[in-house]
């Protein structure tokens, strides 16, 4: 390898390194932009959780509400009951005793059916206030875990950073080695082809469109003495020997 390297046009070879910088350029790049994402998903998520726990609480707080509530209307009710009954002492005819009685009856079946309501309520109560417990457990959890992500996330962010500034100082530098005409075919060639200006020989082929080579095409880029372009698809060739076994 080091006898081809050295055999090796310099140009091919500096567009060899750029081609690799700038793909390594892309992958952070598209990770530096993705880590936002994925912390406001990780707060997203964890917000739908805690919206969740709210409304678990608002419904054992309205459980609540309502059985203090019907609490005071049975107390409010036993109240006008003994004072019904206190006026039965007082009536002076049948009717108007009957009347207050009545009265009574009524009202202590409208105090039963606000005890059956609030058993219903109590039953109910325990669900929900077990229900909120275990959400709370939950988001307790998954905060703890929400915030490790997003500090991972955070931390690898800065990493990145850190990185595309070394690899674009790298770029630069390596770039002010090529001859403007040959900057401008490879960045013509990377526009076209999705940032893949510069491809191995594979098999006697194009590494990108597979496209076979012309026998004089093949040995020029075989001898990495000129810059070669696949006649296909522009993509500048380099040969690369084959790995072993293959």
């Amino acid at each position: 390898m080091s006898q081809l390297v050295s055999s090796m046009n310099p140009h091919l070879q500096t567009l060899i390194e750029l081609q690799k910088l700038d793909d390594i350029l892309r992958e952070l790049e598209a990770e530096v932009q993705s880590l936002p994402k994925k912390i406001a998903q990780i707060e997203s998520q964890l917000t739908e959780h805690i919206r969740a726990v709210d409304a678990s609480r608002k419904n054992l707080e309205e459980n609540q509400r309502l059985r203090r509530r019907r609490e005071n209307d049975i107390a409010a009710l036993r109240d006008k009951i003994s004072r019904f009954k206190d006026q039965t002492l007082e009536v002076k005819t049948n009717e108007q005793y009957r009347a207050l009685l009545h009265e009574v009856e009524y009202h202590e079946g409208g105090i039963r059916k606000l005890e059956d309501q609030i058993l219903t309520e109590m039953i109910e109560s325990e669900t929900l206030d077990k229900k909120l417990r275990e959400a709370e457990r939950s988001l307790a959890t998954e905060r703890a875990l929400a915030e490790q992500e997003i500090a991972e996330a955070t931390r690898r962010k800065e990493e990145d950073d850190q990185k595309l500034r070394e690899v674009r100082a790298r770029r630069a530098d390596v770039q002010s080695h090529l001859p403007a005409n040959i900057y401008e075919q490879y960045e013509r060639v990377a526009r076209q082809r999705k940032g893949q200006a510069v491809v191995p020989v594979h098999n006697g082929s194009c590494g990108a469109c597979h496209v076979r080579l012309r026998p004089q095409a093949y040995a020029e880029s075989k001898s990495n003495e000129t810059l070669v372009s696949c006649e296909s698809c522009g993509r500048i060739l380099y040969y690369a020997p084959e790995p072993a076994g293959e």
